[in-house]
């Protein structure tokens, strides 16, 4: 992974978790359950009109210039917002452009190196 846990000195964790009634499970480290619903919510509302739009995982089927044009993408509804646009949910926006980098940087379509020259 190119950020992977790691960067965050998160390992995963062999441990088992035991409940009531005998069942168990392996302890998971990472929180989900602190992400906001208010924020699940929002990247859903973009990414469910973006695939009414252009289909479902649109996204996924960019390539290395996709995900570039993401990261610009990103700043217009970051300076939107703070211009006090309110056309769209620029927040949200801006997240799904975040997210799409994640996902594009964990698969190996885009490197950090990618953002070294001018773009």
């Amino acid at each position: 992974m190119a950020f992977g846990h790691s960067l965050f000195n998160m390992k995963k964790s062999n441990r088992i978790a035991h409940f009531a009634g005998g069942a168990r499970r392996t302890d998971r480290k990472l929180r989900f359950d602190l992400i906001p619903f208010e924020f699940l919510e929002a990247v859903a509302e973009v990414l469910t009109r973006g695939a009414v739009k252009y289909g479902p995982y649109n996204w996924k089927r960019g390539q290395k210039d996709f995900f570039l044009d993401a990261w610009n993408h990103a700043f217009v509804h970051l300076q939107k917002f703070k211009e006090g646009d309110r056309s769209e949910d620029h927040l949200a926006h801006l997240a799904c452009n975040v997210a799409f980098m994640i996902w594009a940087i964990e698969n190996g379509i885009v490197s950090q190196d990618d953002f070294d020259g001018p773009m």
